[in-house]
C-alpha cells in the first residue's frame, strides 16, 4: 500500500494541523509549504502559483462576495420561502418542547 510521506506542521494559510488533510504545494521558486488540501486544490487551480506565503494567503483571502448575486429579477424561490414563512402566527408553544 503507498502512504503519502507524513508531513509535520500546520497548513500555512489556514493552520490546520489535522495531519490526514495536509499535503505540499510548491510555491513560484520551487519552495515547498505545508498546506491543507483545501488551500492545495485552490492554490493548483490558480492561474498563475503563488510567490510566497503571503501571496499565498492572499491568494485564498475571502472569495465570497458581499453584495446581492441575485441579479435582476430576484430569488423567486427565496421570496416564496420567505413570504410563506414571514409573520406566522405561533400558538406560543414550541414544538420541540410540546413532544418532550
Amino acid at each position: 500500500m503507498n502512504r503519502a510521506p507524513h508531513i509535520a506542521g500546520s497548513c500555512v494559510v489556514c493552520g490546520s494541523t489535522d495531519a490526514r488533510g495536509l499535503c505540499t504545494t510548491r510555491l513560484e521558486g520551487g519552495a515547498h509549504v505545508v498546506v491543507c488540501g483545501s488551500h492545495e486544490l485552490m492554490h493548483r487551480r490558480s492561474e498563475a502559483p503563488a510567490s510566497s506565503i503571503a501571496a499565498l494567503i492572499a491568494m485564498a483571502g475571502e472569495r465570497r462576495q458581499r453584495d446581492e448575486r441575485r441579479g435582476e429579477g430576484g430569488d423567486a424561490l427565496g421570496d416564496a420561502l420567505s413570504a410563506a414563512f414571514a409573520n406566522r402566527d405561533r400558538s406560543g408553544i414550541d414544538r420541540r418542547s410540546a413532544d418532550q
